[in-house]
Order: structure tokens, then C-alpha cells, then sequence
């Protein structure tokens, strides 16, 4: 169940912050793929400018979803009453397993 949570009751405003909040999100994922790159130039400085700029009007003013998830019962515990995780109990064939962090992967 979510609930769509307006921040502020001005139309045009909620717009502006709304698109603002597109902006930044658009802006995080450049400089996160420029991170990946390890490529901390001029672009990246920029796309962190265009964040920290954009990221505080849509916090204040933009829309937001509240998600309400009951994740308290059985069917959310990743380990049986023995403290073994279904992830070793089951002989699962995984398309890839990360060497370093033991995290396995199923591509489809």
C-alpha cells in the first residue's frame, strides 16, 4: 500500500520541485557513473553542483511516496529455526558469484 505525500499545496511550485527532483536524480547517476570511472574532472565536479542544487527543492516542496510494509512475519526471515540461510540450505545454480563479497547473482 503506498500513499502519494504532497509537501506543499502551491501547484506550480510542487511542478518546479518535482522537475527539480528529476534533475537531481538525473545528476547523481552521471556523477555515479563517472565515479565508476574514476573520473573526477570537470563533470563530475558539475553534475555534484547540478545535485546539491537541485536535491533541496525537492525536498522541500516535491512529492513523495510512502510505502507502509509489514515485515515482521515468517515469510520475510531469510533463515530457518536453525540459523541456516536458504541461500546454502538449497544447492541453487547461480549465473554469477562476486569472489570478493560472496554474493551471488541470477541473470535473466
Amino acid at each position: 500500500m503506498s500513499l502519494k505525500v504532497h509537501n506543499t499545496n502551491i501547484l506550480p511550485l510542487r511542478w518546479f520541485a518535482n522537475m527539480c527532483g528529476e534533475i537531481a536524480g538525473w545528476a547523481i547517476m552521471r556523477a555515479a557513473y563517472l565515479d565508476e570511472e574514476q573520473d573526477y574532472g570537470l563533470k563530475y565536479s558539475l553534475y555534484g553542483k547540478i545535485y546539491s542544487l537541485t536535491w533541496p527543492t525537492y525536498m522541500k516542496f516535491g512529492t513523495f511516496y510512502e510505502f507502509d510494509f509489514d515485515m515482521s512475519g515468517d515469510g520475510w526471515n531469510d533463515y530457518d529455526s536453525d540459523g541456516i540461510p536458504y541461500w546454502e540450505k538449497y544447492d541453487l545454480d547461480w549465473d554469477y558469484v562476486d569472489p570478493e563479497t560472496n554474493d551471488a547473482f541470477r541473470i535473466r
